[in-house]
């Protein structure tokens, strides 16, 4: 064994924490968890803001979307948007990278079971949640950037797991919600007879309704951006590259356990559309 080699994990999660962030998450240092900071928590702490309740927040979100599946008739939804795989499961793992390269799945069941497929050597990522029954390592990946030649294959096996959930899940409803899939996918599960439905059009009636818990989230989430643009506003002096004062948002943001900014909307001078 070389002098760099690591002998123990640094992740460890068998080990649990023995206090609570305000929201309600376990304050464990030994876990990959993306979510608020300490120094986020504390501005909110000083605005007098409400933190969401992580675990009661979870439960509403899989609860409406069990909801839409049951009022719609379907067996379940299986979702390859990295959005709605948060939603759905509150499990985060490269959210930009995913969206290009769709590698992670969720499925939920009519009945609240809920199954991952992460990237391969990722499941330690999301083993702390409470709401997944069943992480699958890897299968999820049949684009051709990374299946190849392969990519057939490797779709049909993840539509036969599809189909062994289905037939679990719902006996012989075999309607199945998606809310975007790569076509060998789309194919594979054509020819196992199942019914895809329009997924994307059930997730958004899903997360139109906000609880309590969400407003909150939202609340805290416009206040960090207030307190960033805040920063920005310190740093604005004449002649500034408009690519340095953005780049005072980002570091603001990541701070406070952000993980990014979808949009780039900054212009200054006669360029300014107001």
């Amino acid at each position: 064994m070389s002098s760099f080699s690591i002998a123990n994990h640094k992740i460890d999660p068998t080990r649990g924490g023995t206090g609570l962030k305000p929201d309600g998450s376990v304050d464990d240092n030994d876990r990959a968890e993306i979510g608020p900071t300490d120094v986020a928590f504390a501005e909110w702490a000083a605005l007098g803001l409400t933190t969401p309740n992580l675990e009661r927040m979870r439960g509403t979100r899989l609860d409406r979307i069990v909801q839409q599946l049951r009022q719609r008739d379907y067996a379940g939804v299986l979702c390859f948007d990295p959005l709605n795989i948060r939603y759905a499961s509150d499990s985060s793992n490269m959210h930009i990278w995913t969206m290009h390269n769709p590698s992670r799945a969720v499925f939920i069941a009519a009945d609240g079971h809920v199954v991952l497929w992460d990237f391969h050597r990722c499941s330690h990522l999301s083993t702390h949640l409470p709401l997944i029954n069943e992480i699958r390592d890897g299968g999820a990946g049949f684009y051709y950037f990374v299946a190849g030649d392969e990519e057939q294959a490797i779709a049909e096996g993840f539509a036969a797991q599809i189909d062994e959930l289905l037939r679990r899940a719902g006996a012989s409803n075999r309607r199945l919600a998606i809310d975007k899939i790569e076509i060998p996918g789309l194919r594979a599960l054509d020819k196992l007879g199942i019914e895809v439905c329009n997924g994307m059009q059930m997730m958004e009636h899903a997360r139109a309704i906000k609880g309590i818990d969400e407003i909150n989230a939202m609340r805290c989430s416009l206040a960090t951006c207030e307190i960033a643009v805040a920063k920005m506003r310190e740093r604005l002096r004449p002649g500034i590259a408009e690519t340095e004062l953005w780049s005072v948002l980002h570091a603001e943001n990541i701070a406070r356990g952000g993980e990014w900014i979808e949009t780039r909307i900054l212009t200054s001078g006669p360029r300014t559309n107001p």
